[in-house]
């Protein structure tokens, strides 16, 4: 019966955050011009880290690199579910290269080539914060130097705030040129840390379903804003 009631509550949390992403963008409307097939975006999905490189680590042990792909997951779920055209970077935990082979300077870059051999894309990667210490805490975007990249990170980090983390009070600043995804890409690209898994009570929210959830609609609303050029009212 608990495992039922469980699963209603998932499905529940799923229709209702749909529904908020629904409302959002039909009230924000102020102006919205219609693109043309040339115009077409894609979103790019890019779950940081991934096989051999599994990211930062959580004091229980659990890896960035899983809690980044299973937001990217239900980003690509919910961007499909409007009708969205997405491109994921990676869609396993498995590693396709030998510790021997493996090159995170080399896959930065074949991540970025993904991105940058698609016309219309938009590059979303998704990530996890960590610090030495555990006070420091929120979601937090990086945007690329590239054209379009900053109106996105403001309307992907206003989002985040908004729907997930009321209390949040960082804001999205440029990447870093030291950010080698970043720096790769011509089209609009932002970095999402979605949360310091140096921090207990946040990487334990990072690890639930719903709240996983709550991001994965942040990021794609965010993402349908800015493609379909629809400004905030």
């Amino acid at each position: 019966m608990l495992v039922i009631i469980r699963r209603r509550a998932v499905i529940a949390a799923i229709f209702c955050l749909v529904a908020v992403i629904s409302a959002v963008l039909a009230a924000s409307r102020a102006e919205r011009t219609v693109a043309s097939a040339q115009e077409k975006k894609i979103l790019v999905i890019d779950p940081g880290h991934g096989g051999i490189d599994c990211g930062a680590l959580a004091a229980d042990g659990t890896k960035e690199s899983a809690i980044n792909l299973a937001i990217s997951q239900k980003m690509r779920a919910i961007a499909e579910l409007y009708g969205e055209k997405t491109v994921m970077t990676r869609d396993t935990e498995e590693s396709k290269v030998s510790i021997s082979e493996y090159s995170e300077h080399n896959d930065l870059l074949r991540r970025a080539d993904i991105a940058n051999k698609l016309n219309g894309a938009v590059l979303i990667s998704v990530h996890q914060n960590n610090f030495p210490t555990v006070q420091p805490r929120g979601a937090q975007i990086l945007y690329a130097p590239s054209d379009g990249s900053r109106e996105l990170g403001l309307l992907a980090q206003s989002a985040l705030v908004g729907f997930a983390d009321s209390h949040n009070r960082r804001v999205a600043e440029k990447a870093p040129g030291k950010l080698l995804l970043t720096n790769s890409v011509g089209c609009p690209a932002i970095l999402a840390e979605c949360g310091f898994m140096s921090n207990p009570e946040e990487a334990s929210m990072l690890c639930t379903g719903n709240y996983q959830l709550k991001l994965a609609c942040a990021l794609t609303a965010a993402y349908i804003q800015f493609a379909k050029n629809i400004t905030p009212a």
